[in-house]
């Protein structure tokens, strides 16, 4: 649910299968969480995520985040 865009009630559509086209349909369905909570989500997924993306490719960081460091 907190990666699924679905569930704000915008749906995205390819256009072919290999295709990098792709459409946005907005208000396709009722919006079960408000799009502001599902952003301010997928932030926190990436600053918690131990995989770092740049110029190379993706590697993992070499500590992980825990919920018991605080």
């Amino acid at each position: 649910m907190l990666s699924n865009e679905k569930y704000t009630g915008d749906v995205k559509l390819l256009k072919s299968g290999k295709s990098d086209v792709h459409y946005l349909i907005s208000e396709n369905n009722p919006a079960i969480i408000p799009k502001e909570t599902f952003e301010v989500v997928q932030i926190e997924i990436g600053r918690r995520s131990n995989v770092v993306r740049d110029e190379n490719g993706s590697k993992r960081k070499s500590n992980k985040y825990s919920s018991k460091k605080k």
